[in-house]
């Protein structure tokens, strides 16, 4: 998501999140105020089930709800800082007012807000930052950001210094975006792993004010350090999937979003002069393989499928914009990143060389038109949850297109809790939609995606859900391990270019679009939020934007 370290956790690009179908949503009008402080703001999410759970660092909970990343700070748990990865190099202070690296990146010093409180009324201070870090190193299943650290210490109220044991400034991102827990309520926690956190104490611009197992409020902080927000609140309201979503953005059941529309001008934005939808590119995204499963561990049949997809065709099918550049790195924002000897470098759709691939590599077509080889058909599954209406889309152009250069794709949906286990696990031959999230730089990508210091074996779950390919290239291995101790920008550009080469060459993952992180809302309530004109941050809900939302005046 952010400026240096990508998080080291994935993140389904329609928003895993924990919720329950709606019905009956006159009840639920978005100008009703549930907290008695003003205009509440209808927030349309996804998921199964609805469970009163605000623990950050678990899955599946109502924090996910609120589009949240699992382990990341929100709109009731904060973090240091909130990275910007629409207006690259724009991080925002947040819990943290400023912060330096010393000691050749080994020492990061933070200086805290002053005045900060609990919504219980409680103070904040540098021994709630340190008792956090403690608790995801004392709980490494918590740790779903990957953090390392060597030693974390309080130097005063306000100041917190943590070091390390190598240069660690790349990992930047995955640091300081941790949610901030408070010491005097979660100290007495025996195990934070099984604590639901029912009723949450943050630091945060909001708090939980109802919960019903078919929406939740949270409600203005009157005491927010920040000055409380103008809005009086928002309620979170959980759809079975994608089409739920856009039904109650276009109906006026919904103010605000973070879900795909197909088609937008048409189903959406052209029904109102007050909506709008927009999808910043901040990733990529396309056909992930296990690499130790066959067929997908044959190159000759990676190198086909990227021959023989045409990514416009793939792309076409969710209104995203193909994948140009054989880096995989997302265009045009990557473009100076590009090697040199790559930056023309682009896919190229030719059928005839992607069968060709086969044949050279001993495969022979059947008389059913799939080729075949020591008895076996070329035939894989692609695994995503069935709610997404998005991915299935992109999905079924696969197998279309698969069938055409006689390599045969099924579809294996699952659900939303299930994903990450599946994945995780290399319980998988192949998924799509799955995507990192983003990162401006391309190290962090790449590391992210094919780091094989983060290789486990099929059954042993991937900790921080990185390298699910399971990628595991000792050249690479090498060669991301050499990066972060790299002193000039003539080193690691150098490193970065060999990995590059890794990447087009080996393709542990063929990207075929990019995708945004998309917003959906409506200006008839309030006005505030970003936008292609005004790209101050992402437009799905979260807590930056909603802090400067401001309600439209009668």
């Amino acid at each position: 998501m952010h400026n240096g370290r990508i998080p080291r956790w994935r993140k389904l690009i329609s928003v895993a999140v924990a919720g329950a179908m709606i019905t009956g949503l006159a009840a639920c009008s978005s100008g009703s105020n549930a907290s008695g402080d003003g205009l509440i703001l209808n927030v349309a999410s996804q998921s199964d089930s609805l469970t009163q759970a605000f623990n950050p660092y678990l899955p599946n909970t109502a924090e996910g709800a609120t589009f949240t990343s699992q382990g990341s700070g929100g709109f009731i748990y904060e973090p240091l800082v909130q990275i910007n990865n629409v207006k690259i190099g724009d991080d925002i202070p947040w819990l943290a007012k400023s912060w330096k690296w010393s000691n050749g990146n080994k020492t990061l010093t933070l200086d805290l807000q002053h005045g900060v409180k609990w919504t219980d009324g409680k103070p904040f201070s540098a021994d709630d930052v340190v008792f956090t870090y403690d608790m995801l190193k004392k709980f490494p299943a918590l740790n779903v950001g990957g953090i390392t650290f060597d030693t974390i210490k309080a130097d005063g109220p306000n100041t917190v210094v943590m070091t390390f044991t190598t240069p660690s400034e790349i990992n930047f991102t995955s640091i300081v975006s941790a949610a901030i827990v408070s010491k005097h309520i979660w100290g007495q926690v025996k195990d934070p792993t099984k604590y639901a956190d029912k009723k949450p104490v943050g630091t945060g611009p909001f708090e939980l004010s109802t919960f019903s197992p078919q929406s939740f409020v949270l409600k203005a902080n009157k005491d927010y350090w920040q000055g409380a927000p103008t809005i009086g609140g928002l309620r979170f309201i959980p759809y079975k999937d994608n089409q739920g979503q856009t039904n109650a953005l276009v109906q006026g059941q919904a103010d605000w979003g973070g879900t795909y529309i197909a088609d937008a001008e048409k189903t959406y934005t052209s029904k109102s002069p007050n909506n709008h939808y927009w999808a910043p590119v901040v990733g990529q995204d396309g056909l992930i393989p296990n690499l130790e499963k066959w067929p997908l561990s044959d190159i000759a049949v990676r190198r086909a499928i990227s021959l023989g997809v045409d990514r416009k065709q793939v792309g076409a099918a969710t209104d995203s914009p193909p994948a140009t550049n054989q880096t995989g790195l997302p265009m045009p924002a990557f473009a100076p990143e590009v090697a040199p000897q790559y930056k023309n470098l682009d896919f190229k759709y030719d059928k005839a060389a992607a069968e060709k691939q086969l044949t050279d590599a001993g495969y022979t077509k059947g008389s059913d038109g799939y080729y075949q080889k020591d008895g076996k058909r070329v035939e894989f599954s692609v695994s995503f949850p069935a709610s997404y209406t998005d991915i299935a889309a992109r999905a079924q152009v696969l197998v279309s297109q698969l069938k055409d250069i006689g390599i045969k794709l099924d579809i294996d949906t699952t659900s939303v809790n299930d994903i990450n286990k599946i994945t995780g696990t290399g319980q998988f031959e192949s998924t799509i939609g799955y995507p990192v999230g983003p990162a401006p730089r391309a190290f962090n990508i790449y590391q992210a995606m094919m780091d094989p210091n983060q290789y486990y074996p099929i059954g042993t779950m991937t900790p921080t859900f990185e390298n699910i390919e399971r990628f595991n290239d000792p050249t690479a291995k090498k060669l991301f391990n050499e990066y972060p101790l790299a002193t000039t920008d003539a080193e690691r550009s150098k490193i970065l270019a060999q990995l590059e080469g890794i990447w087009i060459d080996q393709l542990p993952m063929i990207v075929m679009f990019y995708w945004g992180n998309y917003g959906d809302w409506s200006t008839a309530k309030v006005t505030g939020f970003p936008s292609q004109s005004n790209p101050y941050f992402a437009p799905y809900p979260n807590p930056v934007v909603a802090m400067h939302l401001k309600p439209v005046s009668k």
